[in-house]
């Protein structure tokens, strides 16, 4: 049996209608070319904010370590086929209001063959995610999952 993986993610509000989110490198072994919420597995020893923030940082560059991380989204669960893992998936609400209006993508240092792109709430293609993000995609973009009053006080 797999152990279960604890996952910090950020559904990430460029303004209260568009978020930004990243497709997966063609490589990937996992989900290559899917769309998913910014983040990354917990180490152990690290809360799951601050793993949002080093994940962030090392997906998006130094420019995301100012992002501000708010309140809990929603905590969602996940098994995947085997012999795929089970996952716990900690989704918090990042502000990227400050990018609005500016060239956001000229801020990001992003990974080799990684892409970041923005989507307004009504667009958001849901099938083209991860399996695990899904239904939850599917709830932010019918408007079950309202942005917290932005700008986000961390």
């Amino acid at each position: 049996m797999q152990p279960r993986l604890i996952v910090a993610a950020g559904l990430v509000w460029l303004g209260p209608h568009r978020l930004l989110v990243q497709r997966r490198p063609a490589g990937a072994r996992h989900g290559a070319g899917a769309l998913e919420l910014p983040g990354g597995k917990v180490e152990p020893g690290e809360s799951p904010r601050a793993a949002l923030r080093r994940e962030l940082v090392e997906e998006w560059g130094p420019a995301a370590g100012d992002l501000p991380i708010g309140a809990v989204a929603e905590v969602l669960h996940h098994v995947y086929p085997g012999p795929g893992p089970e996952v716990l998936l900690i989704v918090y609400h990042v502000d990227a209001g400050a990018w609005q209006g500016s060239d956001w993508l000229a801020a990001l240092r992003l990974e080799a063959d990684a892409a970041v792109v923005a989507h307004d709430l009504a667009a958001l293609p849901v099938g083209e995610f991860l399996a695990a993000d899904r239904e939850f995609i599917a709830d932010v973009r019918a408007g079950r999952i309202q942005p917290p009053p932005l700008p986000i006080r961390p």
